[in-house]
């Protein structure tokens, strides 16, 4: 079993526990789910043995005790988008070019 840390998706965990992002597939049949599937903190999923597994990344983040959490959740109030800088910028209104 594997249990679920907050801002996991099946990619993340399927490149932690198994070095590549193909065992998604394989891991989400296994437990049910899409492969877009929200996870939730503390959910447990199924281990799958899977073809796709590559064993030389697998060891490196278990070597590292490297958790794969890439994921984000816009109604805890998380956003990719910066609230100041280049990235919030636009043409004409907050960035004037003259």
């Amino acid at each position: 079993m594997i249990t679920v840390i907050p801002n996991q998706s099946l990619f993340d965990i399927a490149v932690q526990e198994d070095g590549s992002v193909l065992v998604a597939f394989d891991r989400a049949f296994a437990n049910g789910l899409s492969i877009t599937a929200e996870l939730f903190p503390k959910q447990k999923l199924v281990a799958t043995n899977s073809s796709y597994r590559n064993n030389e990344v697998a060891n490196y983040f278990k070597g590292k005790k490297q958790m794969i959490a890439t994921g984000f959740n816009i109604a805890d109030g998380q956003s990719i988008i910066p609230t100041l800088g280049i990235g919030t910028m636009r043409i004409g209104t907050t960035f004037i070019v003259g």
